[in-house]
């Protein structure tokens, strides 16, 4: 099964969406959640929905065992947060005492998001970029996943990438780390395009 990212999700009573990013355990490669944003949900248009709710995948298409009732109840993925603003400006030293350039403002905050990933986990999400040891070589379009276990085999690039129209499937012991918004790999350009090509399974 591939877990498409930027898919149209349905819940067992209608559309609930688009799935946005998809959470890996790093330790045995599973995907544990994906999450889900749908603007018709109340308070908060994302949900983190557990891996044991998906029923099955067509496509470009995530299918849910549950309602969408029943995902309004999960928790959101992203969430609001409140940092205090940094003052502008600096200060100087004159003998032993600083002398400050501006006045702190204790009430100014700024709202930023956050995604909640479960502690330990990595979250992936569609476009993110694929980078060789020797340069970039694509986006991130899919997760293949082993049928039995659950567990992440591969990363699919299928358009975007040096190799033209083919999809190009990396093994995912070839992954070096995850950082930001980057998969980087142990392979260099050259090796990534040698890869035999792998039969991708859609849904």
């Amino acid at each position: 099964m591939n877990i498409p990212i930027k898919a149209k999700v349905e819940c067992t009573d209608g559309a609930c969406g688009r799935s946005t990013n998809v959470v890996v355990n790093p330790v045995n490669r599973a995907v544990t959640h994906v999450a889900i944003e749908d603007k018709s949900l109340p308070d908060n248009p994302t949900r983190l929905v557990p891996m044991a709710n998906v029923a099955g995948v067509d496509g470009d298409r995530i299918r849910l065992n549950c309602t969408k009732a029943d995902v309004a109840k999960l928790g959101p993925f992203v969430v609001a947060d409140f940092i205090q603003q940094s003052p502008s400006g600096g200060a100087y030293s004159s003998g032993d005492g600083y002398y400050a350039q501006y006045v702190v403002d204790d009430t100014a905050y700024d709202e930023v998001e956050v995604q909640e990933i479960p502690e330990g986990e990595l979250g992936l999400y569609g476009g993110m970029r694929v980078e060789a040891s020797d340069g970039r070589v694509g986006k991130l379009d899919e997760l293949v996943l082993d049928a039995k276990s659950g567990a992440t085999t591969g990363l699919v690039m299928r358009k975007g990438h040096l190799w033209g129209t083919r999809d190009v499937t990396v093994p995912v012991d070839q992954i070096d780390l995850v950082g930001g918004d980057t998969v980087y790999l142990k392979l260099d350009r050259s090796a990534v395009g040698a890869l035999p090509a792998m039969k991708v399974r859609r849904g």
